[in-house]
C-alpha cells in the first residue's frame, strides 16, 4: 500500500479483475474505433436532420451501417445515395402543424408559379402542398434527370423562437439517387 493510500484511507492500486473479465488491447481498440465511428454517425445524421438516427445513437440502439475511415482522414457518407434539400416557404402553408414528423411525398414542377417559373413544389403523399425546393437548388434537382413527380421522404419539425415568442417550422426532403 502506498503512502497516499495509508494517509487518505484508500487503495490506489488498480483492483485485479478476474482473467475472464479483462479486455485485450485489441478489444479496447475495437471499442474505441466503434465509438469514433458512432460519433461520425451522429455528426452526419445531425447534418442531414435525421432525428431518428440521432436518437438511435444517443440511446445506443444504432445497428445500421457505420461509415468507413478513409486514408485522407475523412469518412464515407451514410447518405451518399440521397440528397437533402430544405423546404422553403413552409411557414406560409395552411395546416402545416398537422404534418410535423416524418413523411413521404413528391416533388413536382410548378410552372404556374408567379414568382419563379422554375419552381419545384414539395407535396405530402396526400397531395398537401408543403412548400418549395429553394430557388438556388432547383437546378440541382433538375440535373438529377429523374422523371417528375420525384418521390421523396422528409421530416418537418416545429421549433420555437424565444426572442419573438412564436413557433415556426423547418422541413427537409431527401431524394434517393442511385
Amino acid at each position: 500500500m502506498s503512502f497516499f493510500s495509508k494517509l487518505f484511507g484508500f487503495n490506489s492500486e488498480p483492483a485485479a479483475q478476474p482473467v475472464e473479465q479483462q479486455k485485450t488491447d485489441a478489444e479496447l481498440i475495437g471499442e474505441a474505433k466503434r465509438l469514433m465511428l458512432l460519433m461520425e454517425v451522429m455528426r452526419q445524421s445531425k447534418e442531414h436532420n435525421d432525428a431518428a438516427t440521432v436518437n438511435d445513437v444517443n440511446t445506443m440502439t444504432y445497428e445500421c451501417t457505420l461509415p468507413e475511415l478513409l486514408p485522407d482522414g475523412s469518412y464515407t457518407s451514410l447518405y451518399e445515395e440521397e440528397l437533402s434539400f430544405n423546404i422553403a416557404g413552409i411557414n406560409y402553408r395552411e395546416g402545416i402543424a398537422d404534418y410535423v414528423g416524418e413523411f413521404e411525398g413528391y416533388l413536382q414542377p410548378d410552372t404556374q408559379n408567379e414568382y419563379d417559373p422554375n419552381a419545384i413544389a414539395v407535396y405530402h403523399s396526400d397531395g398537401h402542398h408543403l412548400g418549395f425546393i429553394p430557388a438556388y437548388e432547383t437546378q440541382e434537382v433538375r440535373e438529377l434527370n429523374l422523371p417528375f413527380p420525384i418521390e421523396v421522404t422528409g421530416i418537418i419539425e416545429q421549433k420555437h423562437n424565444d426572442a419573438e415568442n412564436r413557433d415556426y417550422f423547418q422541413g427537409v426532403v431527401y431524394v434517393e439517387v442511385k
